[in-house]
């Protein structure tokens, strides 16, 4: 329920950029040039030496409705800022793309589980659920190559168009010091990211309780405190450890 909503602050995240960050929009997009209407480039492979993109696959009109919601608008190039204002394009275009694609696939997996959910068909459907298993690290992919996208994308400026990333560095910080900063962070970061695996892996081990087809059997529609003072259904069908029902 809640992707739809992440999307949409996405959105305005990217309305944002467009209006004050308009370089790494640009960089966003492999837009090299002034364009109206502008299209969207879907794929390709962006050649800075060149100013142009190869293998491109372009929707015409697309990219003036993403990036203000026109038919018509003009929407700015990379040309336009001076190279060395320009941010890094590679990165930015690939790592934007799979962020947005891990999101959709995540959308389509909720709500083709929500749909399958009102049918009572979910536990019965294998394949979904693999499915479901297998998607657990886009969430996480999905956050990196956001911050690919941001960060990278304002290079070369720590704030945009007032202190570039060299006038930033401290002369205090040593590159040995550096290194062993970032090295510490990779280092918490992937026991965090370890046990996390280790302990979905227990769960998905350890296995539902109980019955997830079957509704519990000691249930009256009419009477809903009809299971108080029950123990829990167990899989062998019985209540609290009681008589079979």
């Amino acid at each position: 329920m809640l992707v739809p909503i992440q999307i949409f602050f996405g959105h305005l995240t990217g309305d944002y950029v467009h209006d004050y960050q308009p370089a790494k929009f640009a960089a966003i997009e492999a837009r090299w040039h002034d364009e109206q209407p502008a299209g969207e480039v879907l794929i390709a492979i962006p050649d800075e030496a060149t100013e142009r993109n190869n293998y491109e696959i372009k929707f015409p009109i697309l990219g003036s409705l993403i990036g203000s919601m026109s038919l018509s608008s003009k929407e700015v190039g990379l040309t336009d800022f001076p190279p060395q204002d320009r941010p890094p394009v590679l990165i930015p275009f690939f790592a934007f793309r799979i962020m947005v694609g891990c999101g959709l696939i995540m959308l389509a997996l909720a709500w083709f589980g929500s749909y399958l959910t009102l049918k009572d068909g979910i536990e019965e459907n294998r394949w979904l659920l693999w499915l479901v298993f297998l998607s657990f690290p886009l969430p996480f992919i999905a956050i990196l190559t956001g911050w690919f996208t941001a960060e990278v994308g304002r290079q070369p400026w720590v704030v945009y168009g007032v202190l570039r990333t060299a006038d930033a560095v401290t002369p205090f910080l040593t590159a040995r010091e550096a290194t062993i900063s970032l090295a510490v962070f990779c280092t918490i970061y992937t026991l965090i990211f370890a046990f996390g695996i280790f302990y979905i892996y227990r769960l998905l081990h350890a296995g539902p309780v109980g019955h997830l087809i079957e509704p519990a059997i000691a249930a009256v529609p009419n009477r809903p405190m009809s299971l108080a003072g029950h123990g829990p259904i167990s899989d062998a069908g019985y209540i609290g450890g009681g008589e079979r029902r």
